[in-house]
């Protein structure tokens, strides 16, 4: 059983909470584009896939603390 994070933990984790929906929201506009996307855009989208791994990584060692 994971110990109650400190209030900076719960901070960073919340933190961590929203960039994660603004990477959805981002990745939605993206995947309604479809086939339209620019190399630019892909770009970007695999900038954000790599930094929801960096995300959901800290996270669990953060929920694991």
């Amino acid at each position: 059983m994971a110990i109650e994070p400190d209030a900076a933990a719960r901070t960073r984790i919340a933190a961590l909470n929203e960039e994660m929906d603004a990477i959805y929201f981002a990745d939605r506009r993206y995947w309604e584009r479809g086939q339209a996307v620019t190399p630019e855009e892909r770009a970007e989208y695999q900038r954000r896939q790599d930094r929801l791994e960096e995300i959901r990584k800290e996270l669990a060692q953060l929920r694991s603390a």
